[in-house]
């Protein structure tokens, strides 16, 4: 596991960027005689991103945050809509996107990708998390994009991997059981 001594202050995040297969899933499809895909995806880390949601609602953060996955198939769209986050999908080469997306929306910005948070688990992630300014990859990630990445969890994607990014990040486990009890209530 990538030993990280700081994790991004809330303050300096513009831009979370995850991944969908292999980060909200175990990287498995199953597919019906019928040929429609399905997959398996980790109730928690729904609840993350209802934590993450919770916190720019309340100024916490102020970064915008989507899915950005180059798998064009429909059940990406249907669980960014259950977890009512953007999603940028059928994105096949990522780094070149959010090249074209920082152009389009931090124009002033010398430095775009040092606001970057992007979470990442194979390949064609690894040209975005290098440039990144914070990368986290599961602890099943491709062994280079584990290398490369700031952070290695030890969840692997699809089992809780998302929501331990989002406690990681808005330090879950140093809140008080007054402020957990906020967090949750509000979720």
């Amino acid at each position: 596991m990538n030993v990280v001594t700081a994790w991004p202050k809330l303050a300096a995040i513009h831009t979370i960027a995850f991944d969908f297969d292999g980060v909200f899933t175990d990287n498995k499809v199953y597919l019906n005689q019928d040929g429609v895909e399905t997959v398996r995806c980790d109730r928690g880390d729904g609840l993350g991103i209802d934590f993450l949601r919770h916190a720019r609602e309340r100024g916490r953060i102020e970064a915008d945050i989507f899915i950005l996955s180059k798998e064009p198939n429909p059940v990406v769209l249907a669980r960014a809509r259950k977890l009512k986050l953007d999603c940028r999908h059928g994105v096949a080469r990522k780094k070149d996107y959010m090249d074209a997306y920082f152009a389009e929306r931090r124009l002033t910005d010398p430095t775009p990708y040092v606001g970057l948070v992007f979470l990442g688990n194979d390949l064609n992630d690894l040209a975005l998390m290098r440039a990144a300014g914070f990368s986290i990859a599961p602890e099943d990630a491709h062994p280079l994009v584990k290398r490369h990445a700031a952070a290695v969890l030890p969840q692997r994607g699809g089992e809780g991997f998302v929501r331990a990014f989002v406690e990681q990040l808005l330090g879950v486990g140093n809140m008080t059981l007054e402020e957990l009890h906020e967090l949750v209530h509000h979720c």
